[in-house]
């Protein structure tokens, strides 16, 4: 029996999140927030946890380290007016990157305008339900456990009265594409092509009482 426990994230929780999102470079390095160092992840968690909107559930092994952890928000609107109040806090973050890579800088920018729906630019959902990160780390592998972990934040948003969640995946993360496509079927919103050349699809998925699969 596997000594993996699940419980839902603090703030106090911001620097053992941001390791496990940060390991993530062993598997793949794509995407601006890996690009932004270790430093941006911390701060960025300590922000998010602390939005009231904000629903991470963890996974702790026996020790009480965080392996893994799922992230999602209630309110996609809200956590962009979030961001945008510690515009200046994160940007601080990251400036030791920005200053080493400075093609970042634009890449920022991108991000930073998509936050406005009206903006030509998009990345993500920018309203309703949407689910964020899904990580754990690679020495600590369990799919069963990984995909479980899921499930506990998706049956959480059921039970606080909401039916829809929507969230993204990069085309070339293979496993996770695969799962969504093919296993979890959910539904494609729609395909888009980031600035930096990714395919992304745009997914969204139909909540139900209890959104487990029988593994």
């Amino acid at each position: 029996m596997s000594n993996i426990k699940f419980r839902l994230a603090k703030p106090s929780d911001a620097k053992q999140i941001a390791n496990v999102h940060w390991n993530v470079r062993e598997r793949y390095q794509k995407g601006i927030f890996l690009s932004l160092g270790k430093s941006f992840l911390r701060s960025y968690y300590k922000v998010i946890l602390n939005d009231p909107y904000e629903v991470v559930v963890c996974a702790e092994n026996s020790q009480r380290k965080i392996i893994g952890f799922s992230s999602a928000t209630l309110d996609a609107k809200y956590q962009a007016l979030t961001i945008k109040k510690n515009i200046v806090r994160l940007g601080f973050s990251a400036l030791g990157s920005l200053i080493f890579h400075p093609r970042l800088i634009i890449e920022v920018i991108d991000r930073y305008k998509s936050l406005d729906k009206k903006n030509k630019i998009k990345f993500i959902h920018n309203e309703g339900v949407r689910g964020e990160y899904w990580c754990w780390l690679k020495n600590e592998d369990d799919g069963v456990k990984s995909i479980e972990m899921g499930h506990v934040k998706e049956n959480i948003i059921y039970n606080l009265g909401y039916r829809e969640l929507f969230f993204e995946v990069d085309k070339f993360n293979k496993r996770v594409y695969k799962f969504y496509t093919k296993i979890d079927k959910s539904e494609v919103v729609e395909e888009i092509v980031l600035p930096d050349g990714r395919e992304r699809v745009l997914f969204k998925k139909q909540l139900k009482s209890d959104n487990g699969l029988v593994l």
